[in-house]
């Protein structure tokens, strides 16, 4: 008997060891697949977004070292600078990482945050599978959502993403865990009830702090999984209640100081709101969804057999194929057990928000004629309840005919969503129900051997590709060894978007460089800008060949612009720098190829100088209406003359002109001048003698970035002269500044 007891022990010590440990083993295995030959201190999955991060916690450790302001980077975006407030990634994250930063470096403590985060995922999620699966089930279900590649792709830069998603199994636990602890009445709440609902909340607050993404994110996991868990009749009305605004009111208590410092700082740089057109891009399409990851070491051709669109983050949600069937298969097997009611609402509704705005095949939203009044009317209210955001009165292409998604009616009606940009990223709510139906499916299955190949059928399946290993620190470009040696000033990075196009590069690498040139740079970094460089960038990119015009220079001076450098990285840009070398007011310097081997520059950079203004009395960079600059000031030609001026603050402004009028016998000449569609100056010539006028713009009519300037004089003729253009008024002087 006693032996027979023994054995009894030691296999059930047996079994519980091994269900325990297996898990962490595989999970290790992938891990290590993924990260292979991987040097923890000098290598990085690749460049971009992450040397970002590894820019801003570099630039903190030294800020604080040096006793400035680690919050604000002067060198970015400049001249207004980089709050870090505003970072994407979340700014507490960087005093969170300084230890390993300082421990190791920047490459060391972003991977060991990142793989961090993947424990952290894995064994939250087989927390939540294993209260409702078996061991096998539970683990192949916490495989699938820790290295799903809308997980992996996250390695990217992606940290904030990797934490909240990872906190979001936890969330449920914990909420689960609470709902084990009920209370019937409200009067008397259970402790037990309290603790878990406050853990609820801090998982929620952490993903929040990592990212505001999972405000939304998170919100909708816990209203569904509530909703799931009442219509199921396993808790009443009051614990649903509780169960959603104590976490609620955690999150928001201890998320509310990251929430107000990052409004406060986005406010006052008056940053603009997401184009909605780029908001429909981030979204997923109906055909990536059922597909192993577009990256997979082996299964890459087939999911981009199907899917053909862009390769990008919202093309990588892909569930995977086998776990989708698998996923129906638990579905109908839980259609009945209400236990499964949270997973069977979530997922589904988690799936339509991901889709975005419209729904969309191969990134390309599909088009429905017969749809147009209903785009009509819903573009409509968003126009009246948010015209920052639904500008023109009338849906533009594509919305005018799309096939319009849950995500656009909600984007209209409810407060800042938009500023969630990439909607893909709800798939991540629906991945946890997809991945704990897939388990439930697989357990569902009578015999062992099916029941092994299945699940290393789904295994298989997501099979990360291992990262690619590129150098940190990025080899310099032989550019910015020569931009090191040049006088102060800033330089603006540029590229072609499109033919003929330039846009301003605001990314990774452009705030890298400032550590390797030394000066400050106009682009930046984050998915935040400075209204100043959202503008620049949008002037940019609506007036193609600007090089061939006379505005971009003066422009660019408005931004401490010394230097451009013109990235060459397509064969568009050859045109853009035939036409930058034509131009009076630029001067070529020579073009320098890269670095062999990785970089994170991997094309040749073309330097411009920016050549002095002809005068200092003259700043207004011209639109339309003007002659070409002279020693002596400008011609105002034409019936209107209009000019832009860039403020970098809400501070008043003095417009400062002189003025003489071209005089015609018999023809009184006038001139209003007027600032962003507001007159206000008048000025009446009753002889030709000079005007000199400071004018003051008040701070209420000052916009962050583009300002215009428009001048209306009564006539503009030709002067009883040789020269033949329609003159109005001469500018000795014409500037804008801040006002003293």
């Amino acid at each position: 008997m006693r032996q027979t007891l023994s054995g009894q022990l030691l296999s059930h010590r047996f079994f519980y060891m091994r269900d325990r440990f297996t898990p962490w083993i595989l999970f290790a295995v992938l891990l290590a697949w993924g990260w292979r030959e991987h040097n923890l201190f000098h290598d990085i999955p690749t460049y971009g977004d992450i040397l970002e991060f590894t820019w801003a916690l570099s630039w903190y450790s030294d800020a604080l070292r040096q006793g400035l302001n680690p919050l604000l980077a002067p060198v970015a975006f400049y001249p207004t600078g980089w709050n870090l407030t505003t970072y994407a990634t979340g700014f507490l994250f960087l005093p969170a990482l300084l230890p390993l930063q300082r421990l190791g470096g920047a490459a060391f403590a972003y991977n060991t945050a990142v793989l961090l985060t993947f424990v952290l995922a894995f064994g939250g999620m087989l927390a939540l599978a294993r209260r409702s699966l078996p061991p096998l089930g539970a683990t192949v279900a916490a495989l699938l959502y820790t290295f799903w590649g809308f997980r992996w792709i996250q390695t990217i830069g992606h940290l904030n993403i990797l934490l909240g998603s990872a906190c979001l199994p936890w969330m449920i636990w914990a909420l689960e865990r609470a709902l084990d602890a009920r209370v019937s009445e409200i009067a008397r709440p259970d402790r037990r009830l309290l603790v878990w609902l406050l853990l609820t909340g801090i998982a929620w607050a952490a993903a929040i702090v990592g990212s505001m993404y999972f405000v939304w994110i998170g919100g909708l996991l816990l209203a569904g999984w509530l909703l799931g868990r009442r219509l199921g009749r396993q808790i009443n009305t009051r614990t649903a209640v509780i169960g959603f605004a104590l976490p609620a009111g955690v999150a928001a208590l201890l998320a509310l100081p990251s929430f107000a410092a990052y409004w406060r700082a986005s406010t006052l740089i008056a940053a603009p709101p997401p184009d909605l057109l780029e908001v429909n891009f981030w979204g997923a399409s109906l055909n990536s969804l059922p597909l192993p990851y577009v990256f997979h070491p082996w299964l890459k051709s087939f999911a981009t057999a199907i899917y053909r669109g862009i390769t990008y983050e919202q093309a990588a949600a892909n569930l995977g194929l086998v776990a989708v069937l698998l996923a129906c298969a638990g579905a109908w097997a839980a259609r009945k057990d209400r236990r499964w009611l949270p997973a069977l609402i979530l997922t589904p509704i988690a799936l339509i928000l991901a889709l975005g705005l419209t729904l969309k095949w191969d990134n390309q939203p599909l088009q429905w004629d017969g749809l147009r009044p209903l785009d009509a009317a819903l573009w409509q209210l968003g126009h009246l309840l948010k015209p920052g955001v639904f500008v023109p009165a009338e849906p533009p292409a594509p919305f005018d005919a799309a096939v319009p998604l849950p995500g656009l009616l909600l984007t209209v009606v409810t407060p800042l969503l938009e500023r969630a940009r990439v909607f893909a990223r709800y798939i991540f709510v629906a991945a946890l129900g997809i991945y704990l139906l897939a388990g439930l499916g697989l357990s569902r299955l009578r015999w062992a051997w099916p029941r092994g190949l299945l699940a290393a059928a789904l295994i298989f399946e997501v099979i990360p590709p291992p990262l690619e290993r590129v150098p940190f620190p990025p080899p310099p470009h032989e550019a910015f060894a020569w931009l090191k040696s040049q006088p102060d000033g800033a330089v603006a990075d540029l590229l072609a978007a499109h033919p003929g196009t330039l846009v301003l590069i605001n990314r990774g690498e452009t705030v890298w460089a400032t550590r390797l040139h030394g000066k400050p740079a106009v682009g930046g970094a984050s998915s935040v800008w400075p209204a100043p460089a959202a503008f620049l960038n949008e002037w940019l990119a609506t007036h193609g060949h600007a090089f061939t015009g006379s505005t971009v220079v003066p422009l660019l001076r408005f931004y401490g612009a010394r230097y451009l450098l013109l990235h060459m990285a397509s064969d568009w840009e050859a045109e853009i720098l035939d036409e930058a070398k034509q131009n009076r007011e630029l001067r070529f310097v020579q073009c320098f190829e890269p670095p062999a081997g990785p970089t994170a520059w991997p094309h040749p950079i073309c330097a411009l100088e920016l050549l002095p203004a002809a005068g200092p009395t003259v700043n207004l960079a011209p639109v339309d209406g003007w002659s070409g600059q002279e020693d002596w000031g400008v011609w105002a030609v034409g019936p209107e003359s209009r000019a832009i001026f860039v403020a970098m603050t809400h501070k008043p402004h003095r417009l400062t002109l002189e003025a003489f009028p071209n005089c015609i016998a018999g023809r009184t000449q006038t001139l209003a001048v007027e600032v962003n569609g507001m007159r206000l100056a008048e000025h009446t010539w009753p002889n030709c003698d000079p005007w000199a006028a400071t004018i003051q713009i008040p701070a209420s009519l000052v916009r962050l970035g583009g300002n215009d300037v428009t001048f209306r004089p009564a006539y503009a003729i030709a002067p009883p002269t040789d020269d033949t253009r329609p003159l109005s008024i001469g500018f000795n002087k014409l500037r804008v500044d801040v006002s003293p």
